[in-house]
């Protein structure tokens, strides 16, 4: 990935450039450095997305929803 990209090209992370990435997949926590990211409530989207559904199913009026979820920072080495 970038981590890989950015050694090939001999630049340092975080010393030349910061990564952060996304999800918070638990290989972030163990590459080197260790990534900074940003980590989504997968339960909690999961339950708005069914409570999106199952309105729509019991027949709610089509209504466009937005739904705001606040995602976490998990500073690690990457991005310091």
């Amino acid at each position: 990935g970038a981590l890989q990209a950015c050694a090939d090209l001999g630049r340092r992370v975080p010393d030349d450039l910061a990564i952060v990435g996304y999800d918070d997949i638990p290989l972030a926590a163990l590459v080197t450095p260790p990534l900074t990211t940003c980590r989504v409530p997968r339960y909690e989207l999961g339950a708005q997305a069914m409570r999106l559904l199952l309105d729509r199913i019991g027949g709610c009026p089509d209504e466009r929803n937005q739904v705001m979820l606040q995602p976490e920072l998990i500073l690690r080495a990457s991005a310091p």
